[in-house]
């Protein structure tokens, strides 16, 4: 979407955007604009012509220095109520609003919005690029998307350009988390969508990178990212991202790492006709980290950045991992494989492991790891799991409050670490019929973070969504790519 600035408003034929408060004298230009209306603003809202109703978008036509101009509304409630999540709701509706009537050109007058100029302009920008997301699809009559048609001016008092430059980079890179997620699995496969990053990261400032193929996966020892791919002609691959800016040397870096199962039938282990649709999705966690990756570095933030994504396709034919089969991790771990359909901490093992050998201050892996995340927590929560205790998970939680993805811790106890243990003949199994199997998956994978402090993302439930919300159409989100990006950007993360 393109954005054109103005200090003030200039008469034009586009529509006029306006954001609307209860108390609409709270609008920073709240004379400019009822000058505009003819002074019959607060009349115009009592009339219900205009609505103030939070989330609510509303349109009447006004004459504006003699000709008639539409004005487009969206209600704005109880100012003092106006957070980041709340402000973000409203502009995804409005946005979303635009493109349901092919509105592609307007004048949105920012200092309407009774918050903090920089704040509204990093959340339109954020918003612009994701509320009206569509996927490029194959169909020989795609329209063009209107994230390429729109061109609107931002009117501020406020000088915003460079704020909104700045986080239409973060909105662009959960748009690249969600292109990846959103492409059919025959055409992402491992080696495609290395290919892809490679080619997405090759000239980027800061950035190198290294790709494992599948011979010199097995040649060096990553045995369960080896057997859960080796029955697929769509060979795994192990991809690395290191992005280092100069202004953090002498920081140590921070792993991100991604469960990337390009898709998942289950294995031998094999999943219902109707468990298989939609398991493109698998490798969400993958595309999620490298669109954090992509953001952090079109940001230049001063941050030290080892991405890591496991690619593999879990299928079927005679060289497949059986139930009972034992493998040997990249951490020289031995593991029973009970349940071939448990591959993503199988893949997540070695991925961590090797991780884990940049000596990081921090791992965190983002994967949709288990169904039982979803019984747990549903929807609308990421469950987080961590080896360090309760509290150094705070400043993470404080920030999902500011960004509205909602995280929920769930535990880690003797528990699981004795049940990851019940194999008679491997040091670990990846499945146990028992209860507790979102911590027990999570455990698992603590077993390859080598000591190093680590959090577990599974956002089994939360890297899709099944209907349409203010952040975006149903299908692939981008979770926690903002939260991750502002921690980031805060200083959270530096080791």
């Amino acid at each position: 979407m393109q954005f054109q600035f103005r200090d003030k408003y200039v008469a034009t034929e586009e529509p006029i955007i306006i954001g609307l408060p209860h108390e609409p004298a709270q609008m920073d230009n709240y004379e400019e604009v009822d000058t505009l209306l003819n002074g019959q603003l607060d009349a115009i809202i009592k009339e219900d012509v205009l609505s103030t109703e939070f989330g609510v978008v509303t349109t009447t036509g006004a004459i504006i220095q003699r000709d008639y101009r539409k004005v487009i509304a969206v209600g704005l409630g109880d100012a003092r109520a106006l957070d980041r999540v709340k402000l973000s709701e409203a502009l995804g509706v409005m946005f979303q609003f635009l493109k349901q009537t092919d509105t592609v050109k307007g004048q949105i007058l920012l200092d309407t919005f009774p918050v903090d100029s920089h704040m509204a302009a990093e959340l339109v920008a954020i918003m612009a690029e994701i509320s009206v997301y569509e996927f490029n699809s194959y169909k020989v009559d795609q329209a063009p998307l209107f994230s390429e048609t729109a061109a609107f001016s931002i009117t501020s008092s406020v000088d915003i350009k460079e704020t909104v430059s700045h986080y239409g980079k973060l909105g662009e890179g959960i748009i690249m988390a969600r292109n990846f997620s959103e492409t059919p699995p025959n055409l992402m496969t491992p080696e495609v969508m290395a290919d892809k990053i490679a080619e997405i990261f090759e000239s980027h400032p800061y950035v190198t990178g290294e790709v494992k193929d599948a011979a010199t996966l097995e040649a060096e020892g990553y045995g369960l990212i080896t057997a859960v791919g080796k029955a697929s002609y769509a060979k795994p691959r192990l991809v690395t991202i290191e992005y280092r800016h100069p202004d953090a040397k002498g920081y140590k870096p921070v792993a991100l790492v991604g469960k990337g199962v390009t898709y998942d039938t289950g294995g031998y282990s094999i999943k219902s006709k109707t468990g298989m649709p939609e398991m493109k999705y698998d490798m969400s966690g993958a595309a999620n980290v490298i669109g954090m990756v992509h953001a952090v570095s079109n940001m230049s933030l001063p941050v030290h950045i080892i991405g890591v994504v496991a690619l593999a396709e879990n299928m079927i034919d005679g060289n497949a991992m059986r139930p009972d089969d034992v493998y040997i991790s990249y951490s020289g771990q031995s593991v029973e494989v009970k349940n071939t359909d448990a591959e993503g901490r199988l893949v997540l093992g070695d991925a961590v492991f090797h991780a884990s050998q940049y000596s990081p201050s921090l791992i965190m892996d983002f994967a949709t790891l288990t169904g039982a995340v979803v019984a747990a927590l549903g929807e609308e929560r990421t469950g987080v799991f961590t080896n360090k205790d309760a509290a150094f998970l705070n400043p993470l939680i404080e920030m999902t409050e500011q960004t509205g993805e909602a995280v929920w811790q769930l535990p880690i106890s003797e528990v699981e670490e004795k049940n990851v243990r019940q194999s008679a003949v491997a040091d670990l199994t990846n499945h146990v019929e028992k209860p507790g199997r979102a911590s027990f998956a999570a455990c698992f994978i603590k077993q390859f973070a080598n000591g190093t402090p680590w959090i577990h993302f599974d956002i089994a439930g939360t890297g899709t969504t099944s209907k349409t919300t203010p952040s975006g159409p149903k299908g692939a989100t981008g979770v926690m790519i903002h939260t991750i990006v502002k921690m980031f950007e805060t200083g959270h993360f530096h080791g």
